[in-house]
Parts: C-alpha cells; sequence; structure tokens
C-alpha cells in the first residue's frame, strides 16, 4: 500500500466478527470505514493522528493512533477519559458472578498517554504526575461508552466512587474476543482493564 491514504488497522489482532464493519477511522479532515478482520481503510485526505469510532463516522470514540505507513497496528485497546454518567449491576444465568455495566462519557486520550512509568523509564530520574486534561482530547464531543467489569472488582468500586464524588477519570479496556462470548449479551463488549482517577 505504502501511500498517506490506504492502509489497514490491524495486524496481528483480528477484529472480531461482531465488530466488523462497525469501526471507522476519524480525523479533522477524513473518515472511512474498516472493512474486514484487518480494517481495510481508505482517507480522503493524510492525517497524523486518527481516532477510532465505534459505529460510524461520528460514534463513540475508542482510542486515538498515529499514523503509521501500511498499518497502524491497533489491538483492540480502548483508551479513553471522562466520568462515569450511571451503573447498572445485573446477573445472567450462563455467568457465574454478577456485571457491572458503567455508562461513561468519554474522549480519547492522545497516543502519547501511559499510565505509569513502565520498565523501558527506568533510566528516568524524575517522573510527572499525571494531569487529567493534558491527556485527553478535550476538542472531541464525549460520547458514551459501556464499561464491563465484575460487579465485586475494584474496578465497579472505583466507577462508583467516581459517580458519587464527579471524579474524571482515564479508562484503559479492550474490545472482547469472539470466543470470550460478551457479544451475545451486549452490543459494545469493552472489557475494563485498568483506571486512573483524578481530583475535580
Amino acid at each position: 500500500m505504502n501511500d498517506d491514504l490506504t492502509g489497514q488497522l490491524t495486524q496481528d489482532w483480528l477484529i472480531p466478527d461482531y465488530a466488523q464493519n462497525l469501526l471507522w477511522l476519524d480525523s479533522d479532515t477524513s473518515s472511512a470505514k474498516c472493512e474486514g478482520q484487518n480494517g481495510l481503510f481508505e482517507l480522503d485526505a493524510p492525517a497524523q493522528i486518527l481516532t477510532v469510532r465505534w459505529g460510524g463516522m461520528d460514534g463513540a470514540p475508542l482510542t486515538q493512533l498515529r499514523w503509521q505507513i501500511d498499518n497502524l497496528q491497533w489491538d483492540g485497546s480502548v483508551r479513553v477519559g471522562g466520568m462515569v454518567e450511571a451503573i447498572h449491576v445485573t446477573e445472567f444465568e450462563q455467568l457465574e458472578f454478577p456485571i457491572a455495566i458503567v455508562y461513561f462519557s468519554a474522549q480519547t486520550l492522545k497516543p502519547h498517554t501511559t499510565p505509569y512509568p513502565d520498565a523501558s523509564q527506568r533510566a528516568i530520574t524524575s517522573f510527572n504526575v499525571p494531569y487529567y486534561e493534558d491527556d485527553v482530547a478535550v476538542d472531541d464531543e464525549p460520547a458514551i461508552l459501556t464499561l464491563i467489569a465484575p460487579a465485586d472488582s475494584h474496578l465497579a468500586g472505583t466507577a462508583q466512587d467516581a459517580l458519587m464524588n464527579k471524579f474524571p477519570m482515564h479508562v484503559y479496556a479492550h474490545l472482547a474476543t469472539e470466543e470470550e462470548g460478551w457479544h451475545h449479551f451486549f452490543a459494545q463488549p469493552i472489557l475494563w482493564d485498568a483506571v486512573t482517577l483524578f481530583t475535580p
């Protein structure tokens, strides 16, 4: 492909069947539907930063990616900042534990955002405390995502604290695989992995 307009969204990670044709790439000047298990796309104009969206060109944001020739190497991760708007707790006969569905008003995190210094940053002598607005694409209009977590998990407890106290959060999650089967229960099977909590 080797140009500034065409490529594919994923490399090793395959887009689950339930999500195929529901993913879009969006920039300030262009939008494109992602096709098939690797998300083939063609933009109308070059862009350095692209937002992966769910359901349409104006759909809920999932993450921001930097442009790379041929392949954006998305791995299904969801990286957003925002506020908890509501929490629903339910049980399913097929599952052994109750589930919390968190309604999250989301804007994407910028591509450089990391939740903590990892092993590759060991030589750095001073670390900055994360600041909510520095890492959120605040120009994007917030949209609702549904995050899924066990109802008795620390994540669900953090969501309740955030809801009651209006704490903003950075959320790290991922689209469930086809094999996990969460798409049989939820329209947006986004499994919540980690969170950074901030003061209002």
